[in-house]
Parts: C-alpha cells; sequence; structure tokens
C-alpha cells in the first residue's frame, strides 16, 4: 500500500513539473512607438478656410497586460491580452491665406489587442508571428480642435499582425522587440460639414516590452 501511494505521489509532481513546463502564464507591460498611414488629405472646407492633413513623427505610448505561453518541443504558442494605446501625429496645414499655417495634432487610440503568436526557440532567443484582434475602446482626436467639425469614422475592430525577436533571461524574464502592422483599416473618412474625405487610418507600430513569467 505503502509503495503504491509512493508511486501515485511521484506520478502527480512529475506531472505537475510538466505542467509547469509546459504552459506559463505572466504579466508584460512596455512602450510603443505608432505611426499613422494614410494618403494626404486636402480641400478640408471649416468654415472661411481650407486644410490639408499630411502624415507626422510617430507617437509615443504603452501596453500593458498578461500572457500565456503553451511549450512543445522548441516551439511555442503565445496567447496574450493587453491594453495599449496607439495613433499618430498630423501635419494640419492652413492653406486659406496668403501664407501657409501648420500645427501639428495627435490622434490617439484607446484599445484592447489580442495577438497569438506561434515562435520557436534557440536557447534563450525566440522569433515570433501572429495575427492580433484590436478592439476600440476610445478614440481622442485633437484635429477637432482646429477642425470642430470634423468627425472621424473608426471602426470597434480591426485584425492586423505582429513579429518579432525575443530574449528569455534569469528563468522568469522575457525582453520583446516586435513590429505590428495592419491587415484592415480603423476608419476610411473623415466628415467636415457633412462632405466625406478618404483618411486611411491604417497604422504600424514597434512594440519593446518586457514581461516575467510565474
Amino acid at each position: 500500500m505503502k509503495k503504491i501511494f509512493l508511486l501515485a505521489l511521484i506520478v502527480c509532481l512529475t506531472a505537475g513539473m510538466a505542467t509547469a513546463q509546459l504552459v506559463k502564464f505572466g504579466v508584460k507591460g512596455g512602450l510603443n512607438f505608432s505611426k499613422l498611414k494614410f494618403d494626404d488629405v486636402s480641400n478640408v472646407v471649416s468654415g472661411a478656410s481650407e486644410y490639408s492633413l499630411m502624415e507626422d513623427e510617430s507617437f509615443q505610448s504603452f501596453h500593458v497586460g498578461v500572457m500565456t505561453r503553451i511549450n512543445v518541443f522548441n516551439m511555442y504558442i503565445q496567447p496574450e491580452l493587453y491594453f495599449n494605446t496607439s495613433g499618430g501625429k498630423v501635419l494640419v496645414e492652413d492653406m486659406s491665406g496668403t501664407t501657409t499655417l501648420s500645427e501639428v495634432r495627435q490622434i490617439k487610440y484607446n484599445k484592447i489587442d489580442v495577438p497569438v503568436l506561434l515562435g520557436m526557440k534557440f536557447g534563450p532567443l525566440r522569433v515570433n508571428a501572429g495575427p492580433v484582434a484590436s478592439i476600440m475602446l476610445s478614440e481622442s482626436n485633437e484635429i477637432e480642435d482646429i477642425i470642430p467639425e470634423m468627425e472621424s469614422m473608426s471602426k470597434s475592430a480591426s485584425i492586423g499582425y505582429q513579429a518579432g525577436l525575443g530574449l528569455d533571461f534569469l528563468k522568469f524574464f522575457t525582453l520583446d522587440y516586435r513590429y505590428e502592422g495592419s491587415l484592415s483599416k480603423w476608419g476610411d473618412k473623415i466628415s467636415v460639414g457633412g462632405t466625406d474625405y478618404a483618411f486611411d487610418s491604417r497604422g504600424s507600430m514597434h512594440l519593446v516590452s518586457l514581461g516575467i513569467f510565474f
């Protein structure tokens, strides 16, 4: 009887250790560097003024959330869920006067991102890639301070992809760099005073993350 109990205990401990190696749970956070990608928008009429909108520099923000890693030999699947802020800066030019007046304004999206990555390990180094679904929570648009009639047409969800490199160190820590691109648009037009203008708010993002597995 004692031998059977001891054998059962060994089996349970071995299974527990195998499960711990197979599935890991953790938290992560980091910085984003995002930029809107769209064709220049011109002849936007607001009141007595006429404006044009152009891409400008990148927008710095952050992300924070949770992750799971399922290990299969030297490969793994890593689903994640995190809160993310992204967007970009837009150069707004007033073309109505004899002198062009320019201002840089910011568009920011608060969203939930759910990437599911497939990766391969090379010792402590990793490569990974996979799809990411994004759910819009809110939008902040500083262009409306200049063009108050402006209304952006943003979708509630979009699909994109992530690809990048990672490093596991000190047993529990993980460091990642990823590029994120869009496969669908957040919106395809803006409306000012009832007139629609084409505006593809497809964006791109660089993410640097630090995580810890428990």
